[in-house]
Parts: C-alpha cells; sequence; structure tokens
C-alpha cells in the first residue's frame, strides 16, 4: 500500500465512492488530526474535480467546556478552506446503559444521517488504525463475522452513502502529512483517558503489539477484507435462503428448520438485519432456535431482546419491535382536530377528509375517546344487518392474536364509532352528499397474519 499523499488518497478515494457519485461529498468535521487532514486534501484536490460539491458538518457533543471553542475553529479552518460549515449541537444521554461513548457515537450518526442530502456521500477520516481498534473490540466481545468484519469502506448511509477513504492508511502517515504542510488539528483530552476501551486499546495494547508486528495494523487490516468477502458470501447464501423460506416479511417455520443449524443461524442474523432489528446474543439467538423445535402449535411463544419481539403463529416466523406494555383500562380523551398519540410507540390517529366511506362530519362530537378490547364490544359492518362481536371481526380480519387487544377503539361516547383503520360502525357512517372523515392510522404495526401460499 502506498504511503499517504495527495494522489495515493485519490486513488483510495475513487475506489471508495459509488458508481452513481453525484460528485456531493459532506465531510464529518471534528477538528482532529484525522478529520483536518481529510478535509485539507480533498480542498487540495478540488481543482482537478470541478464536479465536486466538498461541505463539512461538526457535530457538537456538548460534553466538554471548549466545544465551542472546537467549533469555531473548525469554522475558522473551513472558511480558509472556502468549504461550507454546518455546526450541529447535539444532546448526549449521559446515562445510557451502552456508556458515553456509545451514546455520543449513537447520537453523531443520527445528526449526520438527518444532514445528508439525497446521494451525497458522507465522508469520515477513520483509517486502518482505527480498523485494528475495531477488530479487536470486536474479538473481546466474542462477535460473529459480521461485526469481525469491521468498517467497511462503503455503505448505505440515510439517503446516501458512508465512505471511508483513508482506511488504507496509517495514523503515523496521516500525521506525517499534516506536519509536512504545516498544520495541526484539535486535541481532544479525553482521548488520552485510559478508561474507554479503545484508548486503553491504543495507549497501552497496540503500541506494545506493534514492537514485536510493526505492520501490525495493515495486517489487521486485510484480515478485516478478507472477513468482508465471507461476510459478502455469507449474505448471498442468506438472500438466497430467504428467497425459499420467505412469506411476505416473515419465514416459514418448517423450511427454516430444514436448513442446517449454522445455515439457520445465518438467515435469522440476515432476515433480522435486513429488516433493521438489533441482532440478538448468541445465547438468545440458541434460545430462539431451541424454542422454535419444541413449539406447541396451539401456542404462540415469544421471544424478546432489546427492543425486539419474535413469534411465532401457524407455521410463520414474525418480528417486530418490542411494544412495550400499557394499561389498556385506560380511557383517553381525543379532541380530534390534532394527532392523537397512541401508546407503547402504536403510532398516532387522525381523522382525514374523504370521498368515499366515512365517518359523517356533522355527527362528530369535538371530542372523541380512545380505548382498548375489553372483550364484549359490539359492531356493525356496512352492508351488514346485524352487529357483529369484535372478537368475531378481528378473527374474519386476520388480525394476529397478539394484536387484537391492541387495536385501538374511537368511541362517541358509549357509541364504537371505528377500530383503528380497519373498520367503521355503519350506524355512524356520513350519507351521500355528506362531508365524511376517515381514520387514518400513522405508524401502525403490522397487525394482519401473512397469509401462507401453499
Amino acid at each position: 500500500m502506498p504511503a499517504f499523499s495527495t494522489q495515493a488518497f485519490a486513488s483510495a478515494l475513487s475506489e471508495c465512492l459509488p458508481d452513481a457519485c453525484n460528485g456531493k461529498l459532506c465531510v464529518a468535521f471534528s477538528g482532529g488530526l484525522d478529520s483536518t487532514v481529510l478535509l485539507r486534501v480533498l480542498a487540495d484536490l478540488r481543482p482537478e474535480h470541478p464536479a465536486w460539491q466538498v461541505r463539512a458538518v461538526h457535530v457538537d457533543h456538548q460534553l466538554q467546556q471548549a466545544s465551542v471553542q472546537w467549533a469555531e475553529h473548525c469554522r475558522k479552518f473551513a472558511e480558509t478552506l472556502g468549504v461550507a460549515l454546518l455546526v450541529e449541537r447535539v444532546v448526549v444521554a449521559r446515562d445510557d446503559r451502552e456508556g458515553l461513548e456509545a451514546a455520543a457515537r449513537k447520537v453523531r450518526y443520527a445528526a449526520l444521517r438527518h444532514q445528508l442530502a439525497e446521494g451525497e456521500s458522507l465522508l469520515t477520516a477513520h483509517h486502518c488504525d482505527d480498523q485494528a481498534e475495531t477488530l479487536i473490540l470486536a474479538l473481546m466481545r466474542g462477535s460473529g463475522v459480521q461485526g469481525l468484519a469491521s468498517m467497511p469502506a462503503r455503505k448505505r448511509f440515510g439517503r446516501g452513502w458512508h465512505v471511508r477513504p483513508l482506511l488504507s492508511f496509517a495514523r503515523e502517515e496521516l500525521a506525517m502529512w499534516a506536519s509536512e504542510n504545516k498544520f495541526l488539528g484539535l486535541d481532544d483530552p479525553t482521548n488520552a483517558s485510559r478508561q474507554h476501551d479503545r484508548n486503553y486499546l491504543r495507549h497501552e495494547v497496540l503500541p506494545t503489539l506493534k514492537l514485536r508486528w510493526p505492520a501490525l495494523s495493515k495486517s489487521l487490516l486485510r484480515s478485516t477484507q478478507h472477513l468482508g468477502e465471507a461476510l459478502d458470501v455469507l449474505n448471498e447464501v442468506a438472500s438466497a435462503d430467504l428467497s425459499a423460506c420467505a412469506v411476505d416479511s416473515c419465514l416459514r417455520i418448517e423450511e427454516l428448520l430444514n436448513l442446517s443449524a449454522p445455515r439457520r443461524r445465518n438467515l435469522l442474523r440476515y432476515w433480522l438485519r435486513m429488516q433493521g432489528f438489533v441482532l440478538p446474543s448468541t445465547q438468545k439467538l440458541s434460545g430462539l432456535e431451541r424454542d422454535l423445535s419444541r413449539a406447541n402449535p396451539e401456542r404462540i411463544p415469544c421471544v424478546r431482546w432489546q427492543g425486539v419481539e419474535v413469534r411465532w403463529y401457524r407455521g410463520l416466523l414474525y418480528a417486530d419491535i418490542d411494544r412495550e406494555e400499557f394499561d389498556r383500562k385506560n380511557i383517553a380523551v381525543w379532541e380530534h382536530r390534532s394527532p392523537f398519540e397512541l401508546p407503547a410507540r402504536l403510532g398516532s390517529l387522525t381523522l382525514a377528509p374523504t370521498q368515499e366511506i366515512g365517518l359523517a362530519v356533522a355527527r362528530l362530537p369535538e371530542r372523541l375517546t380512545v380505548r382498548f378490547r375489553s372483550g364484549h364490544e359490539r359492531i356493525r359492518l356496512p352492508g351488514r344487518t346485524h352487529r357483529h362481536t369484535l372478537r368475531n371481526l378481528l378473527q374474519e380480519s386476520s388480525v394476529l392474536p397478539w394484536w387484537r387487544d391492541r387495536l385501538p377503539l374511537i368511541y362517541d361516547d358509549t357509541r364504537l364509532l371505528a377500530v383503528g383503520d380497519l373498520a367503521l360502525s355503519a350506524e355512524h357512517l356520513a350519507t351521500p352528499g355528506e362531508a365524511a372523515m376517515r381514520v387514518v392510522w400513522d405508524g401502525a404495526p403490522k397487525w394482519r397474519a401473512v397469509i401462507r401460499d401453499s
């Protein structure tokens, strides 16, 4: 690998950028040495790449007293390069159970994702020493191939891409280039603290290992690249297995259990990852597999972890976010000119004008109430002559059993007007020519059972 230089960087960047790159480049600029080198070398290359639109974002975590001064330093440095800089101030939860470092990283990337424009590439200054640290930390956690592959040079991110063009260069090479060009970066005093695992590795472990193996970081970089290729193969296998096992967003349990244990676990992780869920621990995944093989078809088992719940029902495996429990006996008042936020991350309700079947506006009171099932509700549907129990309606409508008590019921005093956005009471519908409103349930869960193909 060539030592760091402007042209070596240009070559590395061209390999990282997506084929459909539109020239929009956004640098995550902390003001430290690494991101300063990244922003400076991009600015130096702009005359050769007139189509580039380079800008920078500085995330102020407000964790240090000097953070305002750091943001001002970043603004002035970017100004000398003719680069527009946006400062995004965030609030970090100091009591996050994963620790302050992880909490800061989460809000930082959330801010960067929010700022990224359509098709834009976010450039971060991770280098091969960062990659070595990430690999070793993943090993200490007992991570699988996904974790050990560490940081890819390019991945989808928000509305664009996350690109790491410095991964093939060492921290020492960047520092040497900065020294030759006579500039420095900010020094965050927390980087010297051995309290954080990454800093402990950086200051205590890696220097000792490099005394014995000087090329350690670049050797570990090659390992992560091999692991990345292995991960690509595993994902290809999982994608093929998913095509064979999937029904809508579910998995057929019978076909899943026919796979070998390693291939089954690979598919389960891939299936969950494709839906954006946190992956289970090895122990939790083993428990899920064990329960699958022993499941009683008369029951509806559920396995939960870190905001995820997986259930199986009628031969299919369902995954969803874990909706915390709430008091279903509560009756909430809804002034329906404004949206109504449902509990337990169930979304929100609004009433919207409609030209089709809807509730009569003239007969709607100013205030409605929102309740949940108590077990004795009845409703008459449009086109029907008699009233149905809500239980029968939910069964006929293929509502999943665990959602039947969580569908919001909309009342005018004691009269049931609507069941979520599933059904309206025929007794409260607008007649032809009357203004009508329909129920809109934003953020609704997937409450309907998936129909298996034969």
